[in-house]
């Protein structure tokens, strides 16, 4: 045993060790003490040890409505240690939440004239520069390794949706900014079904849109595949052709890397839930066919939990609640309640912005499309493009201030 005038020579190994069971949040801080240790950190070593090690671990993840706060936000988790829920670090004063993609966040200026990439929690931004000719934010794309870490990014802007062949098909003109040339570039992608509506999910490096001229299909475009400039039609499986069934629910999310469409069909006894996963080879793999017995009534599907295909979030149109619902025991928990917890996650729930998004879903009848804000189990940072600075959240606090004066003053001249 060491005396109090001994030192404990700990090798490298055994620091690294001790490292990889802290949360991200304090390891980030751990990269300023020295060289050393900085380039310890951002090893691929060091990387694949705290996954490992992490693997069983939660992680935060938020629920959004496009452009607003979280709907529902799980915080407190073991792999990041946040205190707050992700909204807390997304200065969302300023900008709307535009798009998200294996953490890394795009904002943007309610005009959509200014956009920023970066990853909220580290406090990393990345200033997009202005696009070519006049666009509209379309997503954020991403690259990834087969260890699901980022390699790059893409952020795409629609330039002109134009129909084609008698309105039946379209092409989409759309620019593309890239994190590994920090340049611009142009692309003309065609689908066979014409988009009617520019609303999105996205995968990886593909966008996934919904909204087309013939219903129970969805288009799909890779953006880091340069092989094909057409779209993907992919029909939704066991989709009524029959017109709208009022019982019929569908929404579309992800969950453990996979796109997943699941729906309800309200019975008199229970509801019925099915869930379906995208394969690569864009078939459908039907994961759960149930009924719930325990949930009579108006359920709407919402999402899927990001890493756990067992348990789904249905909101309730009947008692205005959100279910948390485990599929495999049946087990349901209304989220809001002191008692409830998600794997040990601190849970907020929005409970005002759930109700406006979900009463604007069942008001229009149009399917459910929300925002999986799902920090990874690693910090990747914004990855910066050649030639650009990457500044913290207060620099762009001051930035845009500086930017919205200027604009007033050229206004009011």
């Amino acid at each position: 045993m060491a005396t109090q005038n001994q030192t404990i020579d700990l090798t490298e190994a055994i620091w690294t060790e001790i490292i990889a069971r802290l949360p991200l949040r304090i390891i980030a801080r751990f990269k300023l003490v020295s060289k050393t240790w900085k380039s310890t950190i951002e090893s691929l070593y060091f990387r694949r040890l705290f996954v490992s090690v992490h693997r069983k671990s939660s992680t935060s993840w938020s629920l959004m409505w496009y452009g607003l706060k979280d709907l529902i936000g799980f915080h407190g988790c073991e792999t990041w240690g946040l205190p707050k829920s992700l909204s807390f670090y997304i200065p969302s004063s300023l900008y709307i939440v535009a798009a998200s993609s294996h953490g890394l966040v795009m904002i943007s200026e309610y005009d959509h004239a200014c956009c920023f990439v970066g990853n909220p929690v580290l406090q990393q931004w990345i200033q997009i520069p202005p696009a070519p000719g006049d666009s509209s934010v379309l997503g954020l794309v991403t690259r990834v390794d087969d260890y699901g870490f980022v390699l790059g990014f893409k952020v795409v802007r629609l330039a002109e949706m134009r129909p084609t062949n008698n309105d039946v098909s379209g092409t989409l003109s759309v620019f593309l900014y890239s994190s590994e040339t920090g340049i611009w570039t142009s692309k003309i992608i065609h689908c066979p079904c014409r988009i009617t509506n520019t609303a999105s999910l996205t995968l990886d490096g593909s966008i996934y849109f919904h909204h087309l001229r013939e219903p129970g299909l969805l288009a799909a475009y890779d953006f880091y595949s340069e092989s094909s400039d057409q779209f993907r039609v992919i029909p939704l499986p066991d989709h009524p052709n029959h017109g709208f069934n009022h019982n019929f629910k569908g929404a579309l999310t992800k969950s453990h890397g996979f796109f997943m469409y699941i729906r309800t069909l309200a019975q008199s006894s229970s509801n019925v839930f099915k869930a379906w996963r995208l394969n690569n080879d864009s078939s459908w793999q039907l994961l759960w066919n149930i009924a719930l017995p325990l949930l009579i009534g108006d359920y709407l599907p919402m999402a899927m939990h990001p890493f756990d295909s067992d348990t789904v979030y249905l909101w309730s149109q009947d008692n205005r609640h959100v279910v948390s619902c485990n599929l495999r025991t049946q087990k349901n928990r209304i989220l809001g309640a002191e008692d409830n917890d998600d794997d040990h996650l601190d849970c907020f729930l929005n409970q005002p912005i759930c109700e406006e998004c979900m009463d604007e879903i069942c008001r229009y009848k149009i399917s459910v499309r929300l925002l999986q804000l799902v920090l990874p189990r690693w910090m990747e940072s914004a990855l910066c493009p050649p030639q650009v600075e990457m500044i913290d959240t207060s620099s762009l606090h001051s930035y845009v201030k500086s930017m919205q004066e200027t604009r007033r003053r050229n206004w009011n001249q």
